[in-house]
């Protein structure tokens, strides 16, 4: 490990995820919370628990591409949320938990459930019974893959970073274009180094400080318009070209079943302090490199 100081380029994009798997909110600033961001995927849709009490199971864009055409907006008290032929409501995000589902990677969530009319949005976009899910101040998800630390509905990290100097270079090599938002990355980074983030153990972001903990392993969700909800071929094509990784010696037996045999971009990590403020145009500060797990496309 390298601990030498170096400017990481500037803060350009914040994005949170208020639904996850649904449409993302584009902010100007935002608190950092003990979970990650402030409003980051802390609603969940879910399939209909059975008459024997089974858990309702996470409902994503991996196989249910519509939902990259809900729009949640954050308000007062809970979300507004819109998706075309459908329609438009308000739902109030709950004061106490009543329902226990399951997020992703097999966690187990107490949260609360938002109500019939929610229900019967997401029945109506989805086209099968779903209902839909929030964390509330009694929720707690500890992470498998960060011990000590909380995350929401995300995958299994509380903030996912992501360089625009590195799309640049995926998508010059790529059969069509793509935009930054279809690997629905938290915190957006601009320098002149592509693939410099793979690098990275110890960054801050203005007040705030990062742990990179992981390279981050792509499922198909980026191959989805995330305006229009439709498939396209790329950026599988590319990312299994240039950003393959095949094998991921020296990793925890968890963590090489989560990177082998997966294409890498972007970078998870753990988020500190809590009550800081991110903004756009804040300096990205590197103090520790090390090793990354893929050599930058040739």
């Amino acid at each position: 490990m390298t601990t030498e100081s170096h400017d990481g380029g500037s803060l350009t994009g914040i994005t949170i995820h208020p639904i996850k798997g649904c449409r993302r909110v584009d902010l100007d600033s935002v608190v950092v919370t003990k979970t990650g961001l402030d409003g980051d995927r802390a609603w969940q849709v879910v399939t209909i628990p059975d008459q024997d009490g089974a858990l309702g199971e996470a409902v994503t864009q991996r196989q249910n591409a519509a939902l990259a055409t809900v729009v949640p907006v954050p308000i007062d008290g809970g979300l507004t949320i819109s998706a075309p032929e459908v329609g438009t409501i308000d739902v109030k995000r709950p004061d106490a938990n009543d329902v226990t589902v399951h997020a992703l990677i097999g966690d187990e969530v107490a949260c609360a459930d938002a109500g019939d009319e929610a229900a019967a949005f997401f029945t109506e976009v989805l086209g099968f019974e779903a209902r839909l899910a929030a964390l509330t101040p009694e929720s707690s998800r500890p992470m498998r893959l960060f011990r000590g630390r909380l995350t929401g509905f995300a995958d299994a990290a509380p903030v996912l970073v992501a360089n625009m100097a590195s799309l640049d270079d995926l998508v010059a090599r790529a059969s069509e274009p793509f935009g930054i938002e279809r690997f629905r990355a938290n915190l957006i980074v601009t320098n002149n180094e592509p693939w410099s983030e793979d690098t990275w153990t110890d960054f801050s972001i203005g007040d705030t400080d990062l742990v990179a903990r992981v390279e981050w392993p792509r499922c198909s969700v980026p191959q989805i318009d995330q305006e229009t909800g439709e498939r396209h071929r790329e950026p599988a094509l590319v990312l299994r070209k240039h950003r393959w990784c095949d094998t991921a010696e020296g990793f925890s037996p968890g963590l090489r079943g989560m990177l082998e045999g997966n294409a890498m971009f972007g970078i998870g990590c753990t988020i500190d302090p809590e009550g800081a403020v991110l903004s756009i145009g804040d300096p990205v500060a590197v103090t520790a490199t090390g090793p990354p797990l893929l050599d930058p496309p040739r």
